[in-house]
């Protein structure tokens, strides 16, 4: 089982639940995001993500437990075709492992 979770501008949001319902998975929730680099000072920014120039940006953050075959298959699917609003800056996904639930 993963946790999948998807981070983009707040106009991919549409666009994920699409990507979700297409294999079959239920989006657990979303949620908005307001994206800032809140240090000025002595902070590299993270390679993944251009925190710096995305100040005051509005994001979302998509996520859902899945099957492992439905998370590699999503992976896969947005390593070909990443899902964006401005091709510089596509939506960013978080695959990781679920080791219990309850």
């Amino acid at each position: 089982m993963k946790f999948l979770a998807i981070m983009g501008h707040e106009e991919t949001r549409p666009k994920v639940r699409r990507l979700f319902q297409e294999h079959h998975v239920s989006m657990i929730s979303s949620m908005d995001i307001r994206g800032c680099n809140c240090e000025t000072t002595g902070v590299h920014p993270e390679s993944w993500w251009p925190t710096d120039e995305m100040i005051g940006t509005y994001s979302s953050l998509c996520f859902a437990i899945l099957a492992d075959d439905k998370a590699d298959a999503i992976m896969n699917e947005l390593e070909k075709n990443p899902i964006a609003v401005d091709k510089d800056f596509p939506a960013r996904a978080f695959l990781m492992n679920v080791e219990k639930t309850a």
